[in-house]
């Protein structure tokens, strides 16, 4: 399961060999927003690498600030990135930090390095989650299939037993019933209840543990680096939801952190957020919103034409172990100014 694709295989190559350094002179984008899920310090427990996908450590965050220091890039809000796709002009590239869903570790640990660094950052959040309405079903997943050597579930009137003894099948598992899950047609909440049905999941205990609350995301939002955006209510993909129900998420979650920090809310992320989950149709919806911009999980740089698209702009995924290869072929413009430019 550890077999690089091929994509991973050419980024290796242009990386290693310092081929990226040639895009450069044809690298004409203004620059580039980051996507951060969770800032944290492994414990030495057993993890499975697909959770992990969305993780970085304190460390990770510091060296990423220090690269784009060293590249000479302008650390800013997403505000004044609109202000640069619309027009204003700067001799420098930036770089946008964002965090998706609304950890508890975004306060506690990525807060008082991007304080002390001074960066600006934008955390989008899920109101499900500060709500106490959502769990955190990756996490749980995780965390029964570490634990178990089979898990058994019943989804869509079949019956499911599947081998957990060991780490390539927990792995193989995760990917398979998240499979299962997002495909399921009783929906995505409704899915999860059912595969943890017999595993008595205290669903509570993880929200409380892993999510911020509103009093917490209030003091947030009161710092001026920070910008408070909307993720939906409950964390669906949008595309598989009628036009309605696409709008009620976005829209509803837009007024409720509204309502509870005080301040207009501008700034909008797609859950999932690949081609497969936002369409033109969910564009069309941040735009009649009045959302000021909206990100995806595509990659790619920002550029100057993205003020025609900016409810589907692209993000970099700040990847714990191949974020260097990743940002030096970004900042190079090799691959990624391909991408998503449109």
């Amino acid at each position: 399961m550890n077999n690089p694709t091929i994509k991973d295989r050419v980024n290796n190559y242009l990386y290693e060999k310092q081929l990226s350094r040639f895009a450069r002179p044809f690298a004409a984008y203004l620059g580039q927003i980051l996507m951060f899920h969770r800032i944290v310090q492994p414990d030495g427990g057993q993890r499975l690498p697909e959770n992990q996908l969305y993780e970085v450590t304190p460390q990770i965050l510091r060296d990423v600030i220090k690269f784009y220091r060293q590249q000479g890039f302008d650390f800013i809000s997403l505000d004044e990135m609109m202000d640069r796709i619309n027009g204003k002009k700067s001799a420098n590239r930036f770089v946008s930090f964002t965090f998706d869903d609304g950890y508890t570790d975004t306060l506690t640990t990525a807060m008082p390095v991007l304080k002390e660094e001074n960066i600006p950052f934008c955390m989008y959040v899920t109101t499900d989650f500060p709500d106490r309405k959502a769990m955190f079903w990756w996490d749980i997943l995780e965390e029964t299939l570490v634990k178990h050597e089979e898990v058994s579930f019943a989804l869509d009137d079949k019956d499911y037993c599947i081998s957990t003894r060991t780490l390539d099948e927990k792995r193989k598992a995760f990917q398979t019933i998240c499979s299962l899950v997002m495909k399921s047609p009783v929906g995505v909440s409704a899915a999860w209840r059912a595969v943890f049905s017999l595993f008595h999941v205290d669903y509570s205990a993880y929200t409380e543990r892993l999510a911020l609350s509103w009093d917490q995301i209030i003091e947030m939002s009161r710092n001026p680096l920070v910008t408070i955006g909307a993720h939906t209510c409950s964390h669906p993909p949008l595309a598989g939801l009628s036009e309605e129900e696409a709008r009620d998420e976005m829209g509803k979650s837009m007024e409720i952190i509204r309502q509870k920090i005080g301040l207009d809310v501008v700034h909008f992320s797609y859950p999932y957020g690949s081609k497969l989950d936002v369409t033109d149709r969910e564009a069309r919806l941040a735009a009649r919103l009045g959302f000021h911009s909206a990100v995806t999980t595509e990659t790619g740089n920002v550029y100057q034409n993205h003020h025609k698209k900016a409810m589907l702009l692209p993000r970099l995924n700040v990847n714990r172990d191949t974020w260097r290869r990743d940002l030096k072929l970004a900042v190079d413009g090799c691959l990624a100014q391909t991408l998503n430019r449109s």
